[in-house]
């Protein structure tokens, strides 16, 4: 709203910054170009975005902030932009150098001041510097918010700027610290920071996992992507949200395959499949998935698995237990509906697949039991089911398709034979072709 009621204070500012550009812009081009190659200078390349004039498209919600910025004189400006780049660069090294509270306050200083600059030059390299100079002001004067927020600027602005591996350091050290300090004094849900710069206004740990997830897609190949990676798996892990947490650790398994945190992806994984298995009655997805990765982790990583032998058998056994413990569920089931065959199939599968169970034995006891009873229970009401209509038996598409073109055959036979037949009335000998047409249709 505050955006609002400012450009409609302003709105004949810029209504007269729109005549006057229309005005100017006819001559201000004209002197622009060079007479000989019809094409702009390069003093006019240089300065075009500081002296063009307005047009419609620069009241579009897009460049709505922009314009404005120039109808109040805060647009672009390259001899400002360098002015408050040196003077932001010299109260920086002089906080540097300083110590305590003026240490602080000239970082403070000079940080609005490379952002100033960087706004005042676009896409430029003083607008990089500027940028990630105004994140490392805050950075070392403890306010990481604020920090964080030029960072992504300067990520945004520029996502393969020469200072991405820094940057990404710094925001990893941010996010640690505060999903850190919610860890030893989590915050109520009322709560709102007013006075401590070092964290957000509010949700710590929430701003913790997005600069985190940040940090894994703005450089999904960066040095830190895969750490990144598996800290929101392990904070997911850690508050019991194994689903989600299995969701980031294969994301580690599948996008870094060279990280040196894969066994750890493999073996946490492990962890997260079986908590986030929810019993015989819903998806055993995670149970086959947990032995595919036992599998994977013998095969690739011997030496850590001999070192956590120990949990991995008994991993492995308690997922054969459980899918033991999934097909006698199901076999309990159909046994007490009567679906004898059903259950028989199922109890089948234990002694089988599972015979190293305890459940082996109690469903070959069940096999036994449940021979001679009927596959299926009998119909219950009949007589009303009897009262309701039958549905139409639809004939298979491909039995009926076959079935016409042997009828059709069958009448183009005959059609041939008459006509043989008539020729043979009337006196007149049947033509060849008739005769082989006839005899192979007989056929």
């Amino acid at each position: 709203m505050s955006l609002l009621r400012t450009l409609i204070l302003n709105l004949p500012a810029l209504l007269l910054a729109v005549l006057a550009g229309a005005g100017c812009a006819t001559l201000s081009d004209a002197a622009a170009t060079n007479p000989l190659t019809g094409r702009p200078t390069e003093s006019s390349r240089a300065g075009d975005e500081e002296r063009r004039g307005l047009a419609w498209s620069d009241f579009s919600p897009d460049n709505i902030g922009k314009t404005f910025k120039r109808a109040t004189g805060r647009g672009p400006n390259r001899e400002l932009a360098k002015q408050l780049y040196t003077a932001a660069e010299a109260e920086y090294h002089q906080g540097a150098a300083a110590e305590g509270r003026e240490r602080m306050r000239l970082f403070e200083s000079a940080a609005p001041k490379f952002a100033e600059a960087a706004d005042r030059w676009p896409d430029s390299a003083l607008a990089m510097d500027g940028y990630f100079m105004a994140g490392e002001a805050m950075f070392f004067s403890d306010h990481y918010a604020a920090a964080n927020k030029h960072y992504e600027q300067l990520v945004k602005a520029f996502p393969n700027n020469r200072y991405i591996d820094v940057v990404a350091q710094r925001r990893f050290a941010i996010a640690q610290y505060w999903i850190e300090i919610d860890r030893t004094n989590p915050e109520e849900f009322y709560y709102v920071n007013f006075l401590d710069k070092t964290r957000p206004w509010k949700d710590a740990r929430g701003h913790g996992l997005r600069v985190y997830d940040k940090i894994r897609v703005d450089d999904p190949t960066g040095r830190l992507a895969d750490d990144s990676t598996l800290a929101l798996a392990n904070e997911n892990f850690a508050r019991r949200k194994f689903i989600k947490a299995d969701d980031y650790y294969s994301d580690l398994r599948k996008a870094y395959p060279s990280s040196e945190h894969q066994f750890s992806a493999h073996f946490l994984g492990l962890k997260a499949k079986l908590n986030s298995y929810d019993g015989p009655a819903y998806s055993g997805a995670p149970l086959d998935e947990a032995e595919k990765l036992i599998k994977q982790m013998r095969r690739a990583f011997p030496q850590e698995c001999e070192q956590e032998k120990e949990y991995i058998e008994r991993a492995a056994a308690e997922i054969r237990f459980k899918k033991a413990e999934r097909l006698a569920f199901w076999s309990q089931y159909y046994d007490r509906r009567g679906e004898n065959r059903a259950a028989r199939h199922h109890y089948e599968r234990i002694v089988t697949d599972y015979a190293d169970t305890p459940l082996a034995a109690r469903a070959q006891e069940r096999i036994v039991k449940i021979a001679d009873q009927p596959p299926v229970p009998p119909q219950r009401a009949a007589w009303l089911v009897n009262l309701l209509p039958e549905p139409d038996k639809v004939k298979p598409l491909l039995e009926a398709t076959e079935q016409e073109r042997l009828a059709e055959a069958q009448r183009a036979s005959g059609e041939r034979n008459a006509s043989i037949q008539e020729d043979l009335d009337s006196g007149k000998e049947p033509s060849m072709a008739g005769e082989m047409i006839s005899n192979f249709l007989d056929r």
